[in-house]
């Protein structure tokens, strides 16, 4: 054992944290070399602080690329530690309103409509349930030296070696092929077994000297071979690890991004797990990945409508609401408070802007948001400062969405303004950019619906979700979006022959949604044009 690192070990197993910084000096005063990523000391020694009793395992983690001699495996290194805060594994468990777990296995339910059945059950018993995390396990606490060393050389090998790589930065490199994990799954070591995996491909990829991009391409194709996607893992909202993975060999669309990005950073292919939160258009969500280029840019193609893009990354990022937002402020919504998220909107595709007088924003609240129409719920998607006047500017906004501008308040979504038309054609917009949804008191209509959902594609599947007409027979509710809430406008039931159900006394110009005790709220909300029905 190195003479420096025994005295180092010896010296942090003595002391107690609060005194171990002259035991990390060996790492905290040695500056990254002129060409690499910074990091600053204090964010190496905070990184320190949080790994509590593991801290000797972080430090010899970074004494031993300090004594490998080579300055970029110790700058990676130093960026590694620097940017562990806040990274582990999130356990799920269906739990109660007052937080109690209850026993649930969907998995073992067989089928997805088997597990909704059992849960409907639950719930009937114990009241409204949700998955919710119920335990995060810090990386800092848990992680070895031996699997960061690993992980360091393995990756920095793939960086060095592969012809693809040529292009590659150190910081594309950090970012997007150096790290451990994907997501929150739990810990496991994947890289040499997926390589194992890939090493017929890889001899491929050298001897016919291909491109970055086709690598990539060949990798991912690899991957979706591994792991199928199953629809009853939406009640198994938990990642799954490596380990669990090559057992299950299913998963949903989280899980089987996770399997390509393990897959693409151990050949050492910059890419990156792109993700839409709540699309626009219809219910659910998605997570897929994309190859980029050197400099860690790049797309692919969307299957439905969203009004933003955000990227998963290793790092905190700059323009994420959690880098904005201070930790005394009102909580912000779910995974928007975030800061390792990016917005990559612009990459997929030309944007608008839109700026909003809002409703007075509560007392204490700075931030704003935009919120689409998801699974019978307003989800927020975009946020913005709000200046004192009640200006709030939201940029880089995909177009033909349906938004509410809104704020958050004690965990619920609260409108801040009439839905909003986010328009492509700024010529024929009410507010440049967009076009709001005004409601007309006064006026009423008589109107005829055949379908509470249009033709839409599915990620998952890769068909048509069909068009959801009315059934015959069948108790219908109409809604109204009236001064910042859904209002009841009646009542009818679909005639037996299956046509149109027929509704009189509507409020014209207003946001209008049509729903059935069955539809489990994944009715879409529409507007009447020209005396037809447009979905949102």
């Amino acid at each position: 054992m190195h003479k420096r690192f025994q005295q180092t070990l010896k010296l942090c197993v003595i002391a107690t944290l609060a005194g171990c910084q002259s035991a990390w000096k060996t790492t905290l005063l040695m500056p990254p070399p002129p060409d690499a990523i910074a990091v600053s000391n204090d964010r190496i020694q905070t990184a320190l602080m949080k790994s509590g009793n593991n801290a000797w395992q972080i430090e010899r983690f970074l004494n031993e690329a300090a004594d490998s001699s080579d300055d970029e495996k110790l700058a990676a290194a130093r960026w590694l530690v620097a940017n562990m805060p806040g990274q582990g594994f999130a356990r799920y468990e269906l739990v109660t309103k007052d937080k109690k777990a209850i026993p649930f296995d969907a998995i073992a339910c067989g089928t997805l409509a088997q597990a909704q059945a059992v849960l409907e059950t639950l719930e009937k018993e114990h009241g409204e349930l949700d998955f919710k995390v119920t335990q995060f396990i810090d990386d800092l606490s848990v992680a070895q030296a031996e699997f960061l060393t690993a992980n360091l050389d393995q990756s920095i090998k793939a960086w060095r070696t592969n012809p693809w790589c040529k292009d590659m930065s150190f910081q594309t490199y950090c970012e997007r092929v150096l790290p451990y994990r994907a997501t929150n799954e739990p810990l496991s070591v994947w890289r040499q077994d997926v390589l194992l995996r890939l090493a017929p491909l890889r001899e491929h990829w050298i001897s016919e000297n291909l491109p970055a991009q086709t690598v990539g391409q060949s990798a991912m194709a690899a991957a979706t071979a591994w792991v199928a996607f199953k629809d009853i893992y939406y009640m198994h909202p938990q990642d799954q690890s490596w380990d669990e993975l090559c057992i299950s060999k299913a998963g949903r669309c989280e899980d089987i991004s996770n399997v390509t990005t393990y897959a693409l950073h151990a050949a050492g292919v910059a890419a990156a797990s792109d993700y839409v939160p709540a699309w626009a258009d219809r219910d659910n969500n998605h997570t897929w990945d994309v190859l980029l280029d050197g400099n860690g840019r790049g797309s692919a193609g969307l299957f439905n409508r969203t009004l933003k893009v955000y990227r998963k990354n290793f790092s905190p990022q700059l323009d994420s609401l959690g880098s904005a937002r201070a930790m005394s402020e009102p909580a912000a919504p779910g995974w928007l408070r975030g800061d390792t998220y990016s917005d990559v909107t612009d990459q997929y595709g030309d944007t608008v802007e839109l700026d909003r007088t809002l409703e007075a924003a509560p007392t204490g609240h700075r931030f704003a948001y935009l919120c689409v129409f998801n699974g019978g719920d307003w989800t927020p998607l975009a946020w913005s400062l709000v200046d004192v006047q009640g200006n709030a500017h939201f940029a880089k906004l995909r177009s033909n969405v349906l938004a509410l501008p809104a704020y958050f308040v004690d965990g619920k979504v609260k409108p801040a303004g009439p839905p909003v038309l986010v328009r492509e054609n700024r010529a024929h917009s009410w507010l440049d950019g967009t076009a709001t949804i005004e409601p007309v008191e006064k006026n009423e209509i008589e109107i005829e619906i055949a379908a509470v959902r249009p033709d839409t594609p599915d990620h998952d599947t890769l068909i048509m979700r069909p068009r959801l007409a009315v059934q015959a027979g069948a108790q219908y509710t109409l809604h109204s979006w009236t001064n910042g809430a859904w209002k009841e406008v009646g009542k009818a039931a679909a005639p037996e022959d299956g046509s149109a159900v027929a509704f009189a006394h509507v409020p014209a110009n207003h946001l209008l949604w049509l729903t059935t005790p069955e539809g489990k709220k994944l009715e879409r909300p529409f507007t009447i044009e020209n005396g037809k029905q447009v979905f949102w």
